[in-house]
């Protein structure tokens, strides 16, 4: 059984995706991991649970950020931190609103 806290279908077509965006076959970077082709198959088609350790690895070949990889997310790219901040002042009263810019300017100050 697939664990429901993490989408491996997502984080399959993200490897996906990228695997052919790069150019590379499931035959050549099973091979170069080795890891089977068939194996390389269930982790792009969702029907697998790799561990931490191969979705580590196959980030390293894919030249992905491992975050990014699991949440589609990553603290790399700038918009990770435009999403934070519009989601902060989605939920923020005018009042709070100031205060973080006071924060955020002094910070800058330093």
């Amino acid at each position: 059984m697939l664990n429901s806290t993490i989408d491996y279908a997502m984080i399959g077509k993200r490897i996906k995706n990228k695997r052919m965006e790069s150019g590379i076959t499931q035959e050549k970077m099973s091979n170069d991991l080795n890891l089977s082709n068939y194996y390389i198959s269930k982790i792009e088609n969702g029907k697998s649970c790799p561990t931490l350790d191969t979705l580590s690895v196959i980030a390293n070949y894919l030249e992905l950020d491992l975050a990014f990889l699991i949440t589609g997310t990553s603290t790399l790219e700038k918009n990770y931190y435009l999403k934070q901040l519009d989601e902060i002042y989605s939920k923020a009263t005018n009042k709070q609103l100031n205060l973080i810019i006071k924060i955020a300017k002094t910070i800058l100050e330093e």
